[in-house]
């Protein structure tokens, strides 16, 4: 197991201040797993292959067992860059997967207002709004803070970039 570069310990205390500690959790195991290699190419077009017509060559219990692949152990710069561009990749992915159900379900609530609305008043090009809300006393999200956290998050790996070259030039090291 890698051990943490002290230099990510500012960024693991902000993330667990802002309730982000999911995203704190992953940095240390993604840390503690290192760089795993990938699945080959070919292995994964197989099992795409299989899976497509729905057949299996071996029986899972007939097949050798592989242990997992040992990860690349990341340390010091390499740490900082890695944790940087996680957190920037992840909170981006998220971001763009809540927009991916927004447009969904705007589409899902413009296809119903189309469908019961009279003719005169039917316009396909109507974006709305909308709220999402979990819980009855939980908190709230709008479709236009979604926007605005997309536009954010550029400025946010910026940021992260910028984090990221201030503590390895300056920033003690392992």
């Amino acid at each position: 197991m890698a051990t943490i570069d002290p230099r990510l310990i500012p960024l693991i205390e902000t993330l667990i201040a802002v309730d982000a500690d999911w995203l704190a959790l992953e940095i240390l195991d993604g840390l503690r797993l290192g760089i795993v290699p990938e699945e080959i190419p070919e292995d994964l077009l197989s099992t795409q292959f299989a899976v497509r017509e729905a057949k299996r060559q071996m029986r899972r219990s007939e097949e050798r067992a592989v242990p997992p692949a040992i990860g690349k152990t990341i340390v010091g710069d390499e740490q900082v860059d890695w944790a940087a561009k996680y957190v920037s990749d992840r909170l981006s992915d998220a971001v763009s997967m809540l927009q991916a159900s927004f447009d969904q379900l705007n589409q899902i609530v413009r296809t119903n207002r189309e469908f019961h609305a009279p003719p005169s008043e039917r316009t396909l090009e109507q974006g709305f709004d909308l709220t999402l809300q979990t819980e009855a006393e939980g908190p709230t999200m709008r479709s236009s803070e979604v926007d605005d956290a997309i536009s954010a998050i550029q400025r946010l790996r910026e940021a992260l970039l910028s984090w990221a070259d201030s503590m390895k030039e300056g920033g003690h090291r392992t």
